[in-house]
């Protein structure tokens, strides 16, 4: 969709700026098509200087607030957001902000850790003494003349001032830059302040890739990961700092949709005999014979067993079904893949889940038969908005339909 931008500013300019800052994303998150810039299939946020895009998902009616709760909700369903975020009508409008909503995970996880106590690590430390403390760093006292009364050593202290200390600060202080929301400036300043006597540094990626957690500082774990996923928006260009800062929270739809559906699926089919897997081994298409190795690796986003047995195979496919049209718009290379996971696989029902349109009735599924094999092809319409929903009675009334819908597809 066209990404509507301030009057006074450049359109070139700015999308020149958002290109570069998304460049190094494994999706396309911007084009300029036509004089205007578009988003691409991504949901999120961007940050550039004093302008912050929010790029949400399209449902079937132009209400704004609606697709940010339906974001969030997805985001929750998905697994980047552990809790609840209230409507625009109950709290301020800026705690929906999907960038504000990662944020104020980060500071109630980094909240509620240190009330446990601070991050302490033994770490060693090298130091000239008077005292015999530890080791005796003999490389070091090789170098010097003898007489001297002072002996390099090393011992290790626990203390608060270790890396992961430093790294949970660096990762605080960033969240205290680029937030606009005032109760998450608050939280964090408290933070900050309980980490006074920790060293200010810059963290990177590498540097939280680089921590390794021990079983008793396993409740730092959900803040490094949501700090890592935030910390990787930074742009890497000098050219954005000072005033001008950047910073870029995108997510693909179509990851976001395959990712929230692991569960629901789960949840539809559990008592049925039936059980998916989301994470199953690849097979391969064909083998080369010389090489003994796998050509074509092919894995499906989700596999239904019976017994450890597949039985059936599905993909999640974030496209927009049409009403007409050749298989309502689902392209030609999609029921390739589909035929090859059939053929593989060696069942004989396949799924592709899309998400639900206006147009589709409660329950909509369309089949195709392979004239050769019998096998079949179901498309059904998922109502994604309502299996995410904060509201017990949507998401009931959505997983009874989804679960009709499966029991009507899969072999018994």
């Amino acid at each position: 969709m066209p990404v509507p931008l301030p009057p006074d500013v450049d359109p070139r300019w700015f999308a020149d700026r958002l290109i570069q800052l998304t460049d190094s994303a494994p999706f396309t998150a911007f084009r300029w098509k036509r004089g205007g810039l578009y988003a691409g299939e991504v949901v999120g946020c961007v940050q550039l200087g004093r302008i912050r895009i929010n790029i949400l998902p399209k449902l079937d009616t132009a209400e704004p607030e609606r697709d940010k709760s339906f974001l969030l909700n997805l985001l929750r369903s998905a697994g980047y957001l552990s809790y609840p975020h209230q409507s625009s009508a109950e709290v301020r409008a800026e705690t929906i902000d999907p960038l504000e909503a990662m944020v104020f995970e980060v500071a109630k996880e980094m909240a509620n850790a240190l009330r446990e106590g601070h991050p302490r690590r033994y770490e060693e430390v090298r130091e000239d003494s008077s005292v015999l403390r530890g080791r005796i760093d003999f490389t070091r006292l090789s170098t010097r003349l003898p007489g001297s009364a002072i002996i390099p050593v090393r011992h290790s202290l626990l203390g608060v001032n270790n890396q992961l200390a430093q790294v949970l600060k660096g990762i605080a202080t960033f969240l205290h830059r680029i937030t606009r929301s005032a109760v998450n400036r608050q939280r964090l300043g408290m933070i900050l302040s309980t980490l006074s006597t920790v060293d200010n540094k810059v963290v990177s990626v590498a540097q939280v890739d680089a921590l390794v957690l021990s079983r008793y500082e396993m409740r730092w774990s959900k803040t490094l990961a949501v700090g890592r996923l935030l910390l990787s928006g930074q742009s890497p260009d000098p050219t954005f700092g000072g005033r001008n800062q950047a910073f870029s929270l995108l997510f693909p739809m179509q990851h976001l949709y395959e990712r929230a559906l692991r569960n629901i699926l789960a949840t539809a089919v559990d008592g049925s005999g039936t059980s998916v897997k989301s994470r199953s081994e690849p097979l391969f298409l064909f083998v080369d014979e010389e090489e003994q190795s796998g050509v074509v690796r092919l894995r499906p986003d989700y596999v239904f067993t019976r017994g450890e047995k597949p039985v059936a195979i599905a993909d999640a496919k974030w496209k927009r079904a049409s009403e007409s049209g050749a298989a309502h718009g689902i392209k030609r290379e999609d029921f390739y893949q589909i035929h090859a996971y059939l053929t593989r696989y060696k069942v004989s029902e396949a799924v592709i889940l899309v998400p639900k349109a206006p147009w589709m009735p409660g329950t909509w599924t369309k089949s195709y038969r392979d004239a050769d094999t019998n096998a079949q092809v179901h498309l059904i319409g998922v109502d994604v908005e309502g299996l995410v929903s904060r509201s017990a009675k949507a998401r009931e009334s959505s997983y009874e339909l989804l679960t009709r819908m499966l029991g009507t597809v899969l072999p018994e």
